[in-house]
């Protein structure tokens, strides 16, 4: 088939890019204007656009079997993040809605959820977080995208998969939110059995065009994570080594954190209100959302759409950090 990829020269889209073409699909690729997007080899068309300003987005659809909806703001200030993301997915889902298109795979993630009401495990059964001004610019982001695509599916009768991965990780993205915190050779960790819902580069672009693969009906939501059986201690002395940043690991018990978050937070409302700003590991409802000690489900993923996890955990380390002008875009066995 031919699909449409947004955000096609982002770090997870230009391996979305990869899979397809290794998959026998042809690729129109939308990256920013000035921007040509990775050197792949294959059949990909590349059509430069801003999704949030700028000219007519219809002629990205002419041809075109489905899309993959990557693109979204992943920094800037909270109104850069919402604009990148929110308004610019509004203008394309207006396109998307005057064509003949009528399959979309919506990229969005787990920081929708609210990680204070689960107990146990992570999956597609959790609620979604709804006081979402206690959150961080990127999960009020995704959240409101969620809703505009739910939205457009619903009235145009189109055919759409959610994916919701977890925390995305691969060659110059492997210091994660989830590992903790570096100050100078200390590595400050939060529980040290906590369970981290890993998806690495090369699995998660799998899996997604896996879902551009499946026929299904409808619409649906996938947590997308790799095995949960890594864990925080484990992840950072392996970044620690492989990074070249050798340190020393401190452990800090989860409650502990926590308690210290909620304290910072209940100080700094009583001194300023709601002026008062606080970095993200003070704030509560953001901590539990990197470091909660929860178990994390793929088994829907695994279960309705057949996927396999195609690369080991040390499979994925071995990708990650390949030497400087080795085979880094190589995928492990290519």
């Amino acid at each position: 088939m031919k699909a449409l990829v947004t955000g096609a020269g982002g770090f997870l889209g230009r391996f979305v890019v990869e899979k397809l073409l290794q998959r026998g699909h042809s690729v129109r690729a939308i990256v920013r204007p000035r921007s040509t997007g990775p050197a792949w080899g294959g059949d990909v068309e590349i059509f430069p656009a801003d999704l949030r300003v700028g000219a007519n987005l219809s002629p990205a659809f002419d041809g075109v079997d489905a899309v993959i909806h990557l693109a979204a703001a992943t920094s800037g200030s909270e109104d850069v993040q919402f604009a990148s993301s929110v308004v610019g997915t509004e203008r394309f889902l207006s396109a998307m809605a005057q064509s003949s298109v009528k399959r979309l795979v919506h990229i969005s993630s787990i920081a929708v959820y609210d990680w204070s009401s689960i107990r146990s495990v992570m999956d597609e059964m959790s609620p979604v977080a709804k006081n979402i001004y206690e959150m961080g610019a990127y999960t009020m982001a995704k959240v409101w995208q969620e809703r505009l695509v739910t939205r457009s599916a619903s009235s145009n009768g189109w055919d759409m998969t959610i994916m919701r991965p977890g925390f995305i990780w691969g060659p110059g993205h492997s210091q994660i939110a989830g590992m903790g915190r570096q100050s100078g050779r200390l590595y400050f960790t939060f529980g040290l059995g906590t369970r981290l819902p890993l998806s690495h580069v090369l699995n998660c672009a799998d899996s997604i065009v896996l879902a551009l693969e499946t026929p299904l009906h409808g619409i649906h939501t996938f947590n997308v994570f790799d095995t949960d059986d890594v864990r925080v201690r484990r992840y950072v002395a392996e970044y620690r080594r492989r990074s070249g940043k050798p340190g020393w690991i401190v452990p800090i018990p989860y409650r502990a954190g926590l308690g210290l978050a909620t304290l910072a937070a209940m100080t700094s409302r009583a001194a300023f209100g709601r002026r008062g700003k606080l970095p993200s590991l003070l704030m509560p409802k953001r901590f539990e959302s990197q470091f909660k000690p929860i178990r994390f489900s793929n088994e829907k993923l695994r279960r309705e759409l057949g996927w396999v996890q195609p690369y080991s955990f040390q499979q994925c380390l071995d990708f990650t950090n390949a030497e400087p002008g080795g085979k880094e875009n190589e995928a492990p066995g290519g």
